[in-house]
Order: C-alpha cells, then sequence, then structure tokens
C-alpha cells in the first residue's frame, strides 16, 4: 500500500514543503513541493520577533491547507538554525502544533548536516573521492566532508546568510570594506574548517541550498545550457561562470540583481553574501567543479523514513 509522507523544513529564512508518495517498493512520487520566504530570524536568532513569530505561523496555516489536500499518513517538521537557538523555540513549536498536529523537532547542526548529506547523496552521484558539501541556510551554513559511502568530517557554523547580511552588508552595492570585513571574519570563523584541507584532496563542491539553485538558475540561463533542462536533480557549473556571477553581484545594486533572470525575489537581499562565502570556499580549497544538489534536509529525512530508519 502507498504511503504519504509531508515533510516540513522550518528554517531561519524559509518554509519548506515535501510531499511525496512512496510505493511498496520504495518508489517515490513528488506530488508537491514548495518553499516560502518568512524570515523567521528577521530579529535575530535570540528571540523570534512577534512579527516574525506570527509570519510563521500565517505560512504553517496556508501549509496546512496543502497538507489537508494531501492527507499524508506521515507529518514531521524540522526547526534548524532560527527555532533551535530562539529563547522562544519551543513556544513557537508549541502553536505550531495546535494549528498543524504533527511532531516537530528542533534538530543540531550537526543532525542537519547528516540530513543534507543524505539528501545530497540521493541527487548527487558521488564517488570514493571525498567532496566538500555546504549547504547555506539564514542562521547558519553546515559543512560536510564526505564521499559515497560515509560522512568524514561534518560541522555547522553560525554564518548563515541572514546573519552576514545583518552584520556586513549595509551599502548597495556592497562596498570593498564590507566586503573585505566579511572575508576576514569568514577566514576566523571557518579555521576549523580550513584544517580539514590537510587530510583530504578536495577538488569538487557541492552546494545544497536556495542560494546555490539560484547560481544554477542564474549560470544556466547566462550560459544557455542545456544540462539545466535535463539535469532534475543536480546541476555543474564551472569556477570561472560562478565568478563571472560573483563579480555581476558584488557590482549590483538591490533593483539590479531583482531585473536579473533566474533571480528569486526573496533571495536578492542575501545572495550578495552568499556569494562572497561561497568565493571564500572555492579559494580556499582551489575548487575545480561545482555541482548544486536540488535535494537537501527534507529528502534526506525522507530517505531515513523510506528506509525505516530512525529520524
Amino acid at each position: 500500500m502507498n504511503k504519504r509522507m509531508a515533510i516540513l523544513d522550518l528554517g531561519t529564512n524559509t518554509f519548506h514543503l515535501l510531499i511525496a508518495e512512496v510505493t511498496d517498493d520504495r518508489i517515490i512520487k513528488v506530488l508537491h513541493k514548495a518553499e516560502e520566504f518568512v524570515q523567521l530570524g528577521e530579529d535575530g536568532l535570540e528571540r523570534i520577533g512577534e512579527m516574525p513569530f506570527e509570519r510563521g505561523l500565517q505560512q504553517i496555516i496556508k501549509y496546512k491547507t496543502v497538507i489537508d489536500h494531501f492527507q499524508p499518513q506521515h507529518i514531521i517538521a524540522f526547526g534548524t538554525a532560527a527555532i533551535r537557538s530562539a529563547a522562544n523555540g519551543d513556544e513557537f513549536i508549541k502553536q505550531v502544533k495546535l494549528i498543524c498536529p504533527m511532531e516537530v523537532r528542533k534538530i543540531s547542526g550537526d543532525q542537519e548536516a547528516e540530513l543534507i548529506y543524505l539528501g545530497v547523496k540521493q541527487a548527487v552521484k558521488l564517488t570514493s573521492a571525498p567532496v566538500l558539501i555546504m549547504d547555506i541556510g539564514g542562521g547558519s551554513t553546515e559543512f560536510i566532508i564526505a564521499d559515497e559511502n560515509k560522512i568524514f568530517w561534518k560541522q555547522s557554523f553560525p554564518v548563515g546568510a541572514s546573519v552576514l547580511m545583518k552584520q556586513f552588508q549595509h551599502h548597495e552595492p556592497i562596498n570593498e570594506a564590507e566586503t573585505a570585513q566579511l572575508k576576514k571574519f569568514l577566514m576566523e570563523q571557518l579555521n576549523s574548517l580550513f584544517l580539514q584541507q590537510q587530510k583530504f584532496a578536495i577538488t569538487q563542491l557541492i552546494g545544497a541550498s536556495g542560494s546555490f539553485d539560484t547560481f544554477a538558475a542564474i549560470i544556466g540561463l547566462q550560459f544557455s545550457y542545456q544540462e539545466k533542462e535535463g539535469a532534475k536533480t543536480s546541476f555543474n557549473f564551472s569556477p570561472e561562470q560562478f565568478q563571472a556571477l560573483y563579480h555581476q553581484l558584488l557590482q549590483s545594486n538591490l533593483e539590479e540583481r531583482l531585473a536579473m533572470k533566474g533571480m528569486k525575489t526573496f533571495r536578492a537581499k542575501m545572495i550578495v553574501v552568499a556569494a562572497i562565502l561561497t568565493d571564500v570556499i572555492l579559494h580556499q580549497f582551489a575548487i575545480q567543479k561545482i555541482s548544486q544538489s536540488a535535494f537537501a534536509l527534507k529528502e534526506g529525512v525522507l530517505w531515513k523514513l523510506i528506509q525505516n530508519e530512525k529520524v
């Protein structure tokens, strides 16, 4: 008997919903996939502000309508950086469960990283060569070093796009001093990641996040990539293509970014700091190949549920 599952990823910036049907022989059919910009961490990660709190609940009401339509047998939600960090995170979860009765879990950065890896594995063909996976969230960014079989190292850092933009980008376009300060900050914050270079020969970066979806969409349109049309779960682009986009983003103001083909409106504000973070990683690891994964945390959760494993 086919089983329907609904998985919600309640992120710092974006709330995601995935509804899928799984057959007895474990074939997955995606019935509905959505992402909505909620900006739960708008007032910082220490506490969910009154307005973001209400926006988050309103989005759950909207998702409840969709969930009711598909009538899944299993509903589960995961709260990441904003919900796990905020003093009133538990109160938000309580209100969410009143709207939509379901299991809601606050997960650690380590747990988040593992689920992202499991999602990426379903989207990008991994080999015995270690790769670096990164997922830029609003409140945190997860880094995972892994191959097709296992995770070697993982860590969550408090360098999400929302956090970085609030702290460093105060001009449009971002100025040289802000860019230099942000890069210096990232070099300090990500020191434990950069130490891994001595242990692993990494040449490929896999990005699993809305920022990388945006990079891929814009590059795909700018370079008229056929691969973008054919590849459903991943998309490859070169460091050189990213560099061309990177410079374009740094020199653009918000209005110009909003006009870029492939740019989602709610990504335009934070895409600059996300690009700077990505650029730091590319240079530090001398990356030769970049892949975008269409799958991340939600798909990792789905995979575990299908395997009848505890999430």
